[in-house]
């Protein structure tokens, strides 16, 4: 079952988009007060109109149940990760569901902007993937085929119920294309402003981005963050004697090689023209320094088997300072701190004779 779960979420992928970022904590803040206007005025309607029937009396505590969800969201779900992704794919259903909702609930009143639907269909294409789009679209489609017939006003306006039948199919194939090609030009200027176009890992602005992310997730799970600082010694010589062309294949030997012998969630960028940053998190307090430390010292034996195998005429090796962080030694400690310190522990290894590794100071 869990596999299932974790398959589907794979398939659909609008929890990649989604990355624990303020558009979610903005989205729920706004499906707070939608849901609570939506509870209020139609518990107003129903009262000033004399309004009787299953749906309008379902509808504010529907309503209402929808903002508190949301407002559970934002206290305690958001900061659990499984938890918060479980919760945007209900969202992500809900949303729909309640306008359906609302549009049997009164449709009288909103009828005529039942245009809405297709808006909020629209725009979950465009922020999480056509994928997504067709879930939004399959519960909207679901809630309209349960719903409106229990209200005979869809029954009796055959022109509108029509309308917004053709309305509702039409949908995902008018613009499923369109968000499919916006998301792939989206990913393309992405990767291009995040990348680095050599060894295709991560530049020093999508560092920026992950160093922060990583800050609060060691914050929120009580665990250190090393950051380790990795310089090539001697590169400027490959480049000068043996030629750019072996200078760059040097440097994607190397980043694979890095990358190849880090555990899988680390985060790997290339900052300069021979330094590259490795985030390693999720380490303990307890032994979190050996282990960055251990780490480090098998970087800098893999950059030199690399380095002897594409430049063996010339000694190339590795000095990497690592830089240590927990929110509770250093709670206001920056992410351009972090990279600083790490930065001046590898001048140290450099200056005790390069090819080592150097910690900074807790």
């Amino acid at each position: 079952m869990i596999g299932l779960y974790q398959t589907a979420i794979a398939y659909f992928g609008a929890h990649s988009a989604h990355l624990r970022d303020k558009h979610e904590v903005d989205r729920a803040i706004q499906r707070a007060v939608i849901g609570g206007a939506i509870s209020i005025i139609t518990m107003w309607f129903a009262h000033s109109h004399s309004e009787t029937g299953s749906i309008v009396a379902a509808l504010p505590y529907a309503a209402a149940a929808y903002a508190a969800l949301a407002m559970i969201y934002l206290k305690i779900i958001q900061s659990r990760p499984n938890a918060a992704i479980a919760a945007q794919y209900l969202f992500i259903l809900l949303d729909p569901a309640l306008t359906v909702l609302a549009l049997a609930g009164m449709p009288g009143v909103l009828a005529p902007i039942n245009q809405l639907l297709v808006v909020q269909i629209v725009r979950c294409g465009i922020r999480y993937g056509v994928r997504t789009m067709w879930l939004t679209w399959a519960a909207a489609a679901l809630s309209s085929m349960v719903l409106l017939p229990l209200n005979t006003f869809w029954s009796l306006a055959e022109p509108l119920t029509k309308s917004y039948i053709t309305m509702l199919a039409i949908t995902p194939i008018l613009f499923g294309p369109l968000i499919k090609h916006l998301h792939r030009v989206s990913s393309e200027l992405r990767s291009a402003a995040t990348s680095d176009p050599l060894t295709g890992l991560g530049n020093r602005r999508m560092l920026s981005e992950h160093l922060r992310l990583a800050q609060e997730r060691s914050h929120r799970d009580h665990s250190m963050l090393a950051v380790l600082l990795i310089d090539l010694d001697n590169f400027k010589a490959v480049n000068d004697t043996l030629g750019h062309g072996i200078g760059d294949h040097l440097l994607e030997r190397v980043a694979s090689a890095i990358k190849h012998n880090s555990r899988g969630g680390d985060f790997l960028a290339r900052i300069g023209g021979d330094e590259f940053v490795l985030l390693v998190e999720g380490l303990s307090h307890h032994d979190g320094h050996h282990q960055a430390q251990m780490i480090a010292e098998k970087i800098v034996k893999t950059v030199q088997a690399v380095a002897e195998e594409v430049s063996p005429t010339i000694p190339v090796s590795a000095s990497i300072g690592v830089n240590c962080w927990s929110f509770a030694s250093k709670p206001l400690a920056s992410e351009i701190d972090l990279i600083e310190v790490a930065d001046r522990a590898m001048y140290s290894a450099k200056r005790a004779g390069k090819a080592r590794v150097v910690l900074a100071p807790a």
